[in-house]
């Protein structure tokens, strides 16, 4: 918001100038000798000399007393009598009514040229040729410090900007980069990473690194690369996850997910229950693979939660 009030006005001619002008002079010559009784009518200005809130001082003798200030809706006040207008805290001088600081709605004071900060909102009582502009501006505090509107600063791994409206997410700093920094929802690779800016909800950002590959028990591996880890063979996924092809026995022989065969009297089984993956290998006389199942007893299970 902005408020404005002339500072200082000396001169009648002056006042013509300003942006609020605060009395008018009206000529007050009645006569010639210095006998007699003359006076001077005050009046708001731009109001006539028969306005209600006039006033009328008296002259004698040529001699002009302390003028009063007039000021429209604001009453009379005495030559060096303080009062307060709006935003403005006026001292009268002879007529003229000086700005010598200015007030903040909670009745707060600001001397003339001083800048000061409270409860998020900056007042400035600035001082410009014969102008005083009361200005009061939003700020945003974080972490112990105000920010201006459009400033943006680092937070975590987050780019805030202050807004009119309170701190915004902009986007996220690249994680052990100075100055690289994400919009929000871009994803972008760096070497051997994914870097994602996501936004989750309103007015909440995540930010996040993956391992392009799969890793596994601290372990990376590529994309389409191909591993066997416990008798278990996996393929690693283009989304960082890892496909169960099959189970793999002690010589080598693949048995695909979810086969079961007989060779040279032993029994391979490559099975999934929910997420993880078993492999069983057992010895049968019978030559039926069914009839060596249903008398197998309770396996050695090889699992894995890919």
């Amino acid at each position: 918001s902005l408020l404005s009030s002339p500072l200082r006005i000396l001169r009648p001619l002056q006042q013509s100038m300003s942006r609020l002008l605060l009395l008018a002079l009206l000529p007050f010559i009645s006569g010639e000798s210095e006998n007699e009784v003359g006076e001077i009518v005050l009046t708001p200005h731009g109001m006539g000399k028969d306005h209600l809130e006039r006033v009328v001082v008296n002259v004698n003798n040529g001699r002009i007393p302390p003028l009063p200030c007039v000021l429209l809706n604001a009453g009379a006040h005495e030559h060096g009598q303080t009062f307060t207008k709006g935003n403005f805290h006026y001292m009268c001088n002879n007529g003229t009514a000086e700005v010598v600081a200015c007030i903040a709605e909670d009745s707060s004071v600001i001397q003339l040229g001083r800048t000061f900060v409270r409860n998020g909102i900056r007042h400035k009582c600035n001082v410009n040729g014969d102008s005083v502009t009361y200005e009061q501006e939003s700020m945003c505090f974080e972490n112990g410090i105000h920010y201006n509107v459009g400033d943006s600063f680092r937070n975590g791994s987050f780019k805030l900007t202050c807004g009119k409206e309170g701190v915004a997410i902009e986007g996220c700093y690249l994680q052990n980069e100075a100055t690289g920094i994400l919009a929000t929802g871009e994803s972008r690779i760096v070497g051997k990473y994914r870097h994602e800016c996501e936004k989750v909800a309103e007015g909440k950002v995540r930010y996040t690194v993956k391992v392009i590959g799969c890793v596994k028990d601290d372990r990376v591996f590529n994309v389409g690369q191909v591993f066997t880890d416990k008798h278990i063979r996996y393929q690693c996924q283009l989304d960082g996850t890892l496909n169960v092809m099959g189970c793999v026995d002690e010589g080598g022989m693949f048995i695909e997910l979810g086969k079961d065969i007989i060779v040279n009297g032993m029994v391979h089984r490559c099975y999934k229950i929910d997420r993880t993956t078993f492999f069983h290998k057992f010895a049968c006389d019978s030559d039926r693979l069914d009839v060596c199942i249903a008398n197998s007893i309770v396996p050695r299970f090889r699992r894995s939660l890919p």
